[in-house]
């Protein structure tokens, strides 16, 4: 009798567990995305929104574990600062290398993972006085530029849908830039290959 109670609920442990297996998207796969970047520039003390996108490209070879590789555009943003006497004009861009780690959900359409890796993030930001009276209008205001890199961790979550060879994905990352730390949350979508 106990033989054949531990067979059946090994049965049903595997019944439950095959379509999880099934439906998970295994092997090379390609997406993009679009969101909201958190822009951030430490010198001016500029935090604002911008609008980022990225492409993507990973590899996920087993059922929990997956890396990936990303391009991303964090987005552009003029400000005036400084009681409107600089204008101030910044953008950043980011490559990145993540491994992804993905928590047993034992729903076949749904992942839930955390990401950990390196991004090289590249600031560009320029500057330059506003011209309040015509005598400070005599020579045309000099631009000031900082462009620069940093290669640092980045990590990052998110959610993800699965529907067949497609999925949609709710993700956010946090990178550690030259001139301040930008973030994205973004709406992705990814095919598998």
């Amino acid at each position: 009798m106990k033989n054949t109670t531990r067979a059946a609920l090994l049965c049903c442990a595997l019944a439950t567990c095959g379509p999880a297996v099934a439906g998970d998207l295994l092997g090379i796969y390609v997406g993009a995305g679009v969101g909201r970047t958190d822009l951030r520039q430490d010198n001016y003390q500029i935090d604002a929104h911008a609008t980022g996108w990225k492409l993507l490209a990973g590899w996920r070879p087993i059922s929990l574990l997956g890396v990936e590789a990303e391009y991303v555009d964090l987005g552009s943003k003029g400000v005036n600062t400084f009681a409107d006497t600089v204008h101030v004009s910044t953008d950043a861009k980011a490559t990145a290398a993540y491994v992804l780690g993905y928590l047993p959900v034992p729903l076949p359409w749904l992942d839930v993972y955390a990401k950990v890796g390196a991004a090289r993030v590249k600031a560009n930001t320029t500057s330059y006085a506003i011209c309040q009276t015509p005598l400070q209008c005599v020579a045309p205001p000099v631009p000031v530029s900082d462009d620069s890199s940093r290669t640092s961790v980045a990590w990052g979550a998110g959610l993800q849908l699965k529907t067949g060879r497609w999925a949609a994905r709710v993700d956010y990352e946090r990178f550690e830039g030259p001139q301040g730390n930008p973030s994205l949350l973004s709406a992705e979508l990814i095919f598998n290959l």
